[in-house]
Formats: structure tokens, C-alpha cells, sequence
């Protein structure tokens, strides 16, 4: 049975209430009634009592978390990470790339409530990609990375944010430096600087969108994207987008104690790109997000997981 207004109403009061097992068993029954209390809810978190306003509030917040993370958990990422190539270098069907960005979105809005849509990103990448087509038309998948490369670092301006990407910082330094803007996509592409998986994120979701066959790569510290033809090409788009190769990244596995390179190489799925996207959020959120959060964060990293 759906609540009438006069109870919804008490609820809210009781939010202010000074004894803590009311004011839990006001919250409960507002979640329970969930969009039925939002609007009454929204009033209240402009009402004049501190406290009713902090508690109408954080109880909305509380129910934003709650419906990304059931938005997120009905994603339906693609199963390799790919779309299958063709023959022509330039010429592949791309893996849908809406369900990654959709799911990096809900990641982001469950650290920050406010934040630009999937669509509004995904019409800013589109057109980047038919601006990319056009170059690509005819051309070699190695001429494809570069002039990737030249659009999104050369005239966007995309680049590595120094010092997140420091061979000889300990990783709790590099940690404390990191911070949301170096992670939320809205802002990676506002400021033009970023961390390893959000950059690439950025490059294979232009890549994908142009018509590229395109995968993440995730190494230790660090992430690269592939794309896919006769000859892959392994792009760095911390390092202004540029073509690495197999030699270069075992001396980077080598000098961080890794012995085997074949399975380091490997492509991610779209679901274990997230993955790393997330734990790059938890990274930046750590001791600066509040704990509905930190904990939203690791509800989508174990629902993740477990599919």
C-alpha cells in the first residue's frame, strides 16, 4: 500500500529526532517508500531546521546511490571487450561502446552527485569519432593510432597528469596525489589531464566509435589500448598517445618484477575495464569522498565481480 502524504510527512519530522533508533526507523520507512517520498524529501532538504535538512538530504543521497547501483547492475557489457575485425585495417565493427560509458557515468555519479550524462559525453566523443573517420578512411591501422593520437593529445590536448604515472614513487604517494578530476571522464576531458585508465577510456571510446576494434590493455600501474587489424597497434595515451611496443612493455614488466609478458598483454573485457576505472575512483575518493560513497563504490566493485 502506497503511503499517504500525512505519513510520509510524519516520517520526515522523526528525522530530527533525537533518538537514534526513531530517526533509523524514519529513514527505513522512507527508503522503503522510495519515489513516492522523493518530492516531500526534496522540500525538506531546503526546510530551515539544520538538522531535518541534513537528514532530507543525506536520505536522498542515500536513494541516488541505491538506484545507480541497480542501473549498474543491469549493464550489459560486451563479453570480450572487442568488436570482431574485418580484413581492412581501418574498416572493423566496434564493440558497443554506450554500456562502458553508462557504467563509467553511474561510477562517477556515485562519488559525485553532480555531473554531466552519459549523452552529453557520448555526443562529444561521437563527434570526435566522425571527425576521425573521415581521416581514417583508407588508411593503415598504424597510420589510424597516429592520427588518433595527433587529434585527441595534439589538438585536444589529452595528456598524462604528471606524476601519477611515477616508476620511482612508492604507491600510497601516488595515491595521495591523485584526485577526482584526475579520474571523472567530464573532468579529464575539461582539464585535458588524467590518469592511465580514464585517458584510455577516452581513446577507446573515440576508437570504438570511429570504427575502430579497440581494447584495453592493463599492465601494472599503468594502462594501454590496442587496436585490432593484422598488425595491432598498443597505444600509451598517458604518453601523448604513442605506439609502443611488445620489447618496450617487458621492460616495463621487468623493472616492476614481472617475468611474464603474454598474459600482461592480454586484452581486458569491457567488464574488467570498469573494474580498473573503479579502483582508480576508489583511489581518488579515498580520504576525500563521504563513506556513502566510498561504500557505493564497493557494492558496483562486488557486483562487478561477481558476474
Amino acid at each position: 500500500m502506497r503511503p499517504t502524504s500525512a505519513q510520509i510527512a510524519a516520517a520526515i519530522v522523526l528525522l530530527a529526532d533525537d533518538r537514534g533508533p526513531v530517526q533509523e526507523a524514519a529513514r527505513e520507512r522512507l527508503l522503503r517508500w522510495g519515489p513516492d517520498a522523493v518530492g516531500p524529501l526534496r522540500e525538506a532538504a531546503e526546510a530551515e531546521h539544520v538538522r531535518t535538512r541534513a537528514q532530507a538530504r543525506a536520505l536522498l543521497r542515500t536513494m541516488e546511490v541505491r538506484d545507480l547501483l541497480r542501473r549498474f547492475a543491469h549493464l550489459r557489457l560486451d563479453a570480450d571487450g572487442r568488436g570482431p575485425a574485418s580484413r581492412s585495417a581501418c574498416s572493423r565493427v566496434p564493440a558497443a561502446p554506450m554500456p562502458l560509458l553508462n557504467g563509467a557515468v553511474h561510477l562517477a555519479q556515485i562519488v559525485r552527485t553532480f555531473g554531466p550524462e552519459a549523452n552529453d559525453l557520448a555526443r562529444r566523443l561521437r563527434a570526435e569519432a566522425r571527425l576521425l573517420k573521415k581521416r581514417f578512411e583508407g588508411r593503415s591501422l598504424s597510420v589510424c593510432a597516429r592520427l588518433l593520437a595527433e587529434r585527441l593529445h595534439g589538438e585536444l590536448g589529452l595528456h598524462g597528469e604528471p606524476g601519477l604515472h611515477d616508476e620511482t614513487a612508492a604507491a600510497a604517494e601516488i595515491d595521495a596525489r591523485i584526485e577526482l578530476d584526475h579520474v571523472l571522464l567530464d573532468q579529464v576531458l575539461g582539464r585535458g589531464a588524467g590518469i592511465p585508465v580514464s585517458l584510455s577510456l577516452v581513446y577507446l571510446l573515440v576508437a570504438r566509435w570511429s570504427g575502430l576494434s579497440a581494447a584495453g590493455v592493463a599492465l601494472p600501474d599503468h594502462f594501454l589500448v590496442r587496436l585490432h587489424g593484422i598488425r595491432p597497434v598498443l597505444i600509451d595515451p598517458f604518453h601523448a598517445g604513442r605506439t609502443v611496443t611488445k620489447a618496450d612493455c617487458a621492460r616495463y614488466l621487468r623493472s616492476r618484477g614481472f617475468g611474464s609478458v603474454q598474459e600482461r598483454l592480454r586484452d581486458v573485457t569491457d567488464r574488467e575495464f570498469l573494474i580498473h576505472y573503479l579502483r582508480g575512483l576508489q583511489r581518488a575518493a579515498r580520504n576525500k569522498a563521504v563513506p556513502e560513497a566510498r561504500q557505493g563504490l564497493g557494492k558496483a566493485l562486488s557486483l562487478l565481480q561477481a558476474q
